[in-house]
């Protein structure tokens, strides 16, 4: 990981600042308090967010309710950009906004998703999403009287430290996880040996039941046996039922055939005495002779049709002559109306002039002589009305005398034509009778052949009435050992699936059985073997990483202190100063020694764990932040060995000493000036 440029937006104590880190050595120089840590803790921030137990105002600058960091990193290549935000709100300051730009996708995330995020590209150990950002401190950033904090900690604190670092503390919660694990162990095996207890009590129990299951088995074949029996007997008794069957059927289909007779009989009978009251009904009907004739009847009918169209027409001619006389009435009354009123008149309606009685004199006679023409015409049309009335009244009488003869000689018509029918009828009748006497004839002599037949059956019905009896008497018997059967095999199925289900519990209590030898044999191998090869394994690892971190350990000491001096680190991970023949105590040394114990004991377990976590993305960055505090001037001379040892392609260091301006590759001065401003300065060495 390569830390391209950082932005800042009201961060502790700038209001905007963008940096651009290049690769190599950087020293952030400026003086105490210029705002040097302010950068590292903001990176801090980009990366991880805020920390469990830190507050947003040890970031907020002052009198700003928002701020933010923006971080452009590089990872193998790929461009990526971390933002993140924090809001001061009425609960307090928390983070607001988290988003990250991997190549030119962004996405925005929650927290949570953004820490994870992160840890996944640097490609931390998933066990450390949960450990805050304590693997970046103890192989990117830790400041260094932190450092100092943990080389002076209790022997135990450190070592459960270190433990968490470097991951050995799995071990430890191993053997916990494995104490609750065998604790489980043995109250399963409580429970599941107080499930076994009652094992012997059921196979006694089962060993009943099958003595039980033979017993039933026998009863159940010498049932099945007498039912097999009746069976066969009822099938020969059902030959006999259907061979007296056939015979009873035949006799049936006898006295249908008799029946059929009988009724054919009765049915010739009814026809024969129906024919000879029709023959002689018809001979009565056809003794009074008619007179007919069908030229008389056709005059009758062409006289009917002229009178009543010469009727129709009078009756025609009479209604427009009505209509002329109610037209001359209805002006005569017009005409009458109009006089007086004429004569009445005083003034003219329409003009309102004065209607002078020589004018009123004029229009009355004119209306008198308008009505004697009337009446002249009515005179005239009266006495032609009268005459049409007497010619309607004769025609009237001519149709209805007409239609009378009509009516008469249809009759007769009628007459004429049934008594020819009834002649006729009479012969087919007579016909019908010779035949029907003759039917009659042979049927009884069939009746006579049945009645006979039938004779010879006679007992039938009494034979097959006593074997049905025996056969009900035999079903019955079938349906009673069909019940008993029934409830002996219902007996059996209860009594097998008990036996199934004793069995079935058997043995699952013999599989509980075999489940409590195993957890017995779990638990003394968890016992006496697991927990003493963790043991061992914790112990080998340890040992491995305290020789390895030892002896990096004292090759940096080794370039940072004068020669006399050497050290090494207890089974605490303590370190152990010697001078020649003697140890020296921690606190017994000068300032600028333990400041190059902590430095050596930071920078060998940065080593240690970047070769242990050897995929992590983060191996090629180191922050130092003033890890020369109280060094003396040939301590700080050695400083670029540090450099060239480190091998890392980007080191960035925080420090107001001038001496150390030598030894990297680009500078960056902080100054504070009350407005924060940056001057910045490039060199190659």
């Amino acid at each position: 990981m390569i830390i391209k440029k950082i932005k800042l937006e009201n961060i502790r104590s700038y209001k905007n600042l963008e940096l651009e880190f290049p690769k190599g050595s950087i020293l952030l120089s400026g003086d105490i308090g210029s705002g040097k840590t302010s950068i590292l803790l903001a990176l801090q921030f980009a990366l991880f967010g805020l920390q469990p137990g830190q507050k947003g105002t040890a970031l907020l600058k002052n009198g700003e309710n928002e701020a933010s960091v923006t971080l452009e990193l590089e990872i193998e290549g790929i461009p990526i950009i971390l933002e993140r935000s924090i809001k001061r709100t009425k609960q307090g300051i928390s983070q607001e906004y988290n988003a990250i730009t991997i190549g030119k996708e962004k996405e925005e995330l929650s927290t949570s998703e953004m820490k994870n995020k992160v840890i996944n590209i640097l490609n931390y150990p998933l066990e450390f999403a949960k450990k805050s950002n304590l693997l970046y401190k103890f192989t990117v950033y830790t400041p260094q009287e932190q450092m100092k904090e943990i080389i002076e900690e209790r022997a135990e604190i450190r070592l459960d430290t270190l433990r968490h670092v470097f991951g050995v503390d799995r071990y430890k919660r191993i053997k916990e996880n494995s104490e609750i694990f065998i604790q489980k162990l043995k109250e399963q095996i409580k429970l599941k040996e107080v499930e076994i207890r009652e094992i012997n009590l059921l196979k006694e129990n089962l060993i009943r039941q099958n003595e039980e299951r033979i017993v039933l088995s026998k009863e159940i074949a010498n049932i099945t046996v007498d039912y097999s029996s009746i069976l066969t007997e009822k099938k020969e008794l059902e030959e006999k039922i259907k061979g007296i069957q056939k015979t009873k059927e035949d006799k049936q289909k006898l006295d249908s055939e008799l029946r059929t007779l009988q009724v054919s009989l009765n049915a010739k009978n009814d026809l024969r005495m129906r024919i000879e009251k029709e023959i002689i009904l018809m001979k009565k009907q056809i003794a009074e002779k008619v007179e007919y004739s069908s030229e008389r009847l056709a005059e009758v009918s062409a006289l009917l049709e002229k009178h009543k169209k010469s009727l129709e027409e009078l009756n025609n001619k009479y209604i427009l002559m009505a209509s002329q006389i109610s037209v001359l009435t209805s002006k005569k009354e017009s005409s009458f109306e109009f006089k007086e009123k004429i004569s009445a008149l005083e003034n003219c309606p329409t003009c309102f002039q004065s209607v002078g009685k020589d004018h009123k004199e004029k229009i009355s006679k004119r209306t008198t002589y308008d009505i004697e023409e009337i009446d002249r015409e009515m005179q005239r049309i009266l006495p032609e009305r009268e005459y049409l009335l007497s010619q309607i009244e004769n025609e009237k009488i001519l149709v209805k005398n007409y239609e009378m003869d009509k009516n008469t000689l249809e009759t007769n018509k009628v007459k004429f034509e049934h008594q020819k029918i009834g002649e006729t009828k009479i012969k087919s009748d007579n016909m019908s009778l010779e035949r029907i006497f003759l039917e009659i004839k042979e049927i009884e002599e069939k009746i006579k052949e049945s009645k006979t037949s039938i004779g010879k059956f006679e007992g039938v019905d009494e034979v097959f009435r006593r074997l049905n009896e025996t056969l009900d008497a035999l079903n019955r018997r079938i349906r009673l050992k069909e019940i008993d059967l029934a409830e002996k095999k219902k007996e059996q199925q209860i009594l097998e699936k008990q036996i199934d289900n004793l069995q079935k519990e058997i043995s699952k209590k013999e599989q509980i059985r075999l489940q409590v030898n195993y957890l017995r044999e779990l638990q003394d191998w968890m016992q006496e073997k697991f927990l003493s090869i963790i043991t061992i394994t914790e112990t080998n690892v340890l040992a491995k990483l305290r020789n390895e971190f030892s002896k990096i350990f004292h090759e940096w000491f080794s370039i940072l202190v004068p020669e006399g001096l050497s050290v090494s680190l207890d089974e605490d991970f303590t370190p152990k100063i010697i001078n020649q023949d003697y140890d020296l105590d921690y606190d017994f040394l000068s300032g600028g020694e333990r400041t190059a114990v902590a430095l050596a004991y930071r920078l060998a377990l940065n080593q240690v764990l970047n070769s242990l976590l050897s995929k992590i993305k983060t191996k090629d960055l180191v922050i130092l932040d003033e890890p020369t505090d109280g060094f003396s001037l040939e301590q700080l001379s050695k400083i670029g060995h540090i450099f060239e040892q480190l091998k890392s392609e980007q080191v960035i260091l925080v420090s107001h000493e001038q001496k150390i301006e030598d030894f990297v590759d680009h500078i960056i001065r902080i100054k504070k000036d009350g407005t924060s401003g940056i001057e910045r300065k490039s060199f190659d060495l």
